[in-house]
């Protein structure tokens, strides 16, 4: 039965959205916004619509993503199943070509393509081969494989050779199957009159072509997704296809969910005044449903290595003591608050050259911690278990990349390397868009629940280069009202019989400075 009134859970922004049925449908849904919550109750809602053997389709990108979907539809309405597929582009695909395509080819495991590429090109680098096969999966992505690139020619033949068929390649024989019997293509329409589209900033041409495709002249597409959290270009996704969507989708209509229920206040003016002004599309700004403040604490620390102790510090502080080392060391004062776990905390890095330093730091403190591997686009093969390699159920402080924070949410998130050329990036052979790097340090600030650091070091190492840094561009775009900037006094002793320099916390100055640079 559709929802004829609107549940107790649902405000007036996801309502619209839940119960729309005038065609095509894009949701711009802001971080913290509901986003899967809505979705959940517009399937539910245009199940009544359907037609006898008719399903609605729901794709996302991640395993973890079609998982979470799937579960809160079965909690909802328990007797449904038969009503909707739900599955990443891959897993669709596979399933598929399975039954209208060839049944008995493989999809091979990273580490079966890893000896592949060697075999096709056994004088390479393995740094080589690991380039060649992302540039071949960013020609598929981009539907270029009609061009005649000698390596994409020798990698495909490899593969057909075994009877292969890697990940990429499930979309483009798909869309080559719908292409070339209509009557297949028009069997399916029939089947899902309704099709879901998660993320959908990052979709890449080729998937674009299928969506076209499935959706057809007749065929609903709901959208929705954040064109500020656009941040895998360098895979071949684009945020345009989300700015065209009512081009592409004629007579869509688009709705937006703005009401955050993540974020402080501060945290949510940071984000919106950090990304205003960079999009072409009318965005209405964040609003916090919270009633919390937030907090945004800057910090300059004197070196990497500093750094790195400084994030330590401030995890000690907030649960309390950790170890004897933190106790005889004096870098807990008497005060200090002890309401956090350990799970509460993520610490986001643009480079995993980054890393090391803060496992050093966190070994020697005792504290526990995970490392979050960025692996957004599981494999339909991959078990839940492994999707993005994140027990958000640990005890524990969660190491990563601004990449593979995308989707998550911690109470304290520490962002380090703040820094001019490395956030935005822009080393020797790593330069990038600044306008995705915009939007990738956007991701990591909407991260944070209740507060925030945003810190950098004076000089740093990477790569073997030292370099002497000044902060990211980014900081000054956010109103020095909103800062707390913060700089630990460090003090040095040396126990008995004990080489080991201790960092001691005196007392924590807060000072604001009105030229915006930490």
């Amino acid at each position: 039965m559709p929802f004829l009134e609107k549940p107790d859970d649902v405000n007036d922004a996801q309502w619209q959205a839940i119960k729309h049925d005038a065609g095509h449908l894009l949701i711009v849904a802001g971080p913290g916004t509901g986003k899967t919550h809505t979705l959940t109750y517009r399937i539910l809602h245009l199940f009544a619509s359907l037609k006898e053997g008719q399903k609605v389709l729901a794709v996302t990108f991640t395993n973890k993503a079609a998982h979470e979907m799937r579960t809160r539809l079965a909690k909802r309405s328990a007797h449904s199943q038969q009503l909707y597929t739900v599955g990443t582009f891959h897993s669709f695909c596979q399933a598929f070509l399975r039954s209208h395509g060839a049944s008995d080819f493989r999809v091979p495991s990273s580490d079966e393509i890893e000896a592949l590429s060697q075999e096709i090109w056994p004088l390479q680098k393995k740094s080589e081969r690991r380039r060649l096969l992302e540039q071949i999966s960013l020609w598929k992505a981009k539907d270029f494989t009609q061009s005649s690139f000698p390596e994409l020619l020798a990698y495909d033949a490899a593969l057909r050779a075994k009877g292969w068929l890697d990940f990429d390649d499930l979309l483009l024989e798909t869309v080559k199957v719908l292409t070339q019997h209509k009557d297949t293509l028009g069997l399916l329409r029939h089947k899902y009159p309704y099709i879901f589209v998660d993320e959908y900033q990052d979709i890449n041409p080729i998937q674009h072509k299928l969506l076209k495709m499935l959706a057809g002249p007749s065929g609903k597409l709901t959208a929705i997704g954040d064109p500020h959290q656009a941040i895998y270009g360098f895979r071949g996704s684009h945020v345009k296809f989300f700015e065209s969507f009512s081009t592409d989708f004629p007579a869509a209509t688009t709705l937006n969910l703005s009401e955050n229920y993540r974020s402080g206040q501060n945290i949510i003016s940071a984000s919106s005044q950090l990304i205003s002004g960079h999009s072409s599309l009318n965005i209405p700004p964040l609003t916090a449903r919270i009633y919390s403040q937030g907090r945004l604490v800057i910090h300059e620390a004197p070196t990497d290595k500093a750094e790195a102790e400084y994030v330590v510090h401030q995890v000690e502080k907030m649960v309390g003591g950790t170890s004897m080392f933190s106790k005889d060391s004096g870098r807990l004062g008497h005060g200090d608050d002890a309401s956090h776990s350990f799970g509460d905390f993520a610490v986001l890095f643009r480079l995993n050259s980054q890393r090391a330093l803060l496992e050093e730091a966190l070994d020697r403190s005792g504290i526990p911690y995970q490392i979050t591997e960025e692996r957004e686009y599981e494999s339909p093969e991959e078990t839940l278990a492994n999707a993005f390699k994140h027990n958000s159920g640990s005890d524990k402080v969660s190491l990563m990349t601004l990449h593979a924070s995308k989707g998550l949410e911690f109470g304290v998130v520490f962002i380090v390397g703040c820094e001019e050329d490395l956030l935005p990036l822009n080393l020797s052979g790593l330069t990038t868009d600044k306008a995705e790097e915009r939007r990738l340090f956007y991701v990591g600030v909407t991260r944070a629940k209740e507060s925030l650091f945003l810190i950098r070091a004076a000089k740093r190492r990477l790569f073997g280069k030292s370099y002497d840094t000044r902060a990211s561009s980014f900081l000054a775009d956010i109103k020095d009202e909103l800062k707390e900037y913060e700089k630990i006094e460090q003090k040095v002793r040396k126990k008995k019989n004990d080489d080991q320099l201790q960092l001691f916390s005196g007392r924590l100055l807060g000072f604001q400075r009105r030229d915006g640079v930490c």
